[in-house]
């Protein structure tokens, strides 16, 4: 299999896999907000809280992140629908920031107030891998929206998509 055959058909299998939806903030040292949507987000410890996000070279806020030393990983919920492709857009940057409730926590970048939850992170270290870096931060402050208030947004073959309530889900006692 070729290359460019083999990258789409890991691009088609990724697609697969149901994954939360995040907003990667930070800020520039001449104070310009920046933001990004990613999937590849994980836990990497609990004891120091760490994580990381895999963020692409080209990507723009990428050069500001690594100058700063400081992100915000912003969970989305369903309801940032609108949000979210106003960031997927790489049209109207100058307008992401100017609607939503942002605040900021430790590190004095974006903190986007109504997200499911915020995990405000100092830079560790970024390590590149392929096309991409890989960053691990250490969580400094948290911001949790209040439990079950809102659903996750969830990307899945390429699209957003919305958990069903559990609620709405069969329970196990009545099988």
């Amino acid at each position: 299999m070729s290359a460019p055959d083999q990258a789409q058909e890991f691009r088609e299998a990724m697609s697969r896999l149901a994954s939360g939806v995040s907003l990667v903030t930070t800020r520039s040292l001449a104070g310009v907000p920046h933001g990004m949507l990613a999937t590849a987000v994980t836990s990497v410890s609990a004891a120091p809280p760490m994580l990381l996000v895999c963020i692409n070279r080209s990507a723009t806020l990428l050069a500001d992140l690594l100058e700063r030393e400081a992100f915000c990983v912003n969970f989305l919920g369903a309801h940032h629908q609108d949000l979210a492709g106003r960031f997927f857009s790489a049209e109207g940057r100058a307008q992401r920031f100017q609607t939503g409730p942002w605040t900021e926590l430790a590190t004095g970048v974006p903190v986007l107030g109504d997200s499911l939850a915020a995990l405000d992170c100092r830079l560790d270290r970024a390590v590149e891998a392929g096309t991409h870096s890989v960053l691990f931060g250490r969580v400094e402050a948290i911001r949790l929206s209040p439990p079950g208030e809102v659903q996750p947004m969830i990307h899945y073959l390429r699209q957003y998509r919305r958990l069903e309530s559990p609620e709405a889900q069969p329970s196990e006692a009545a099988s």
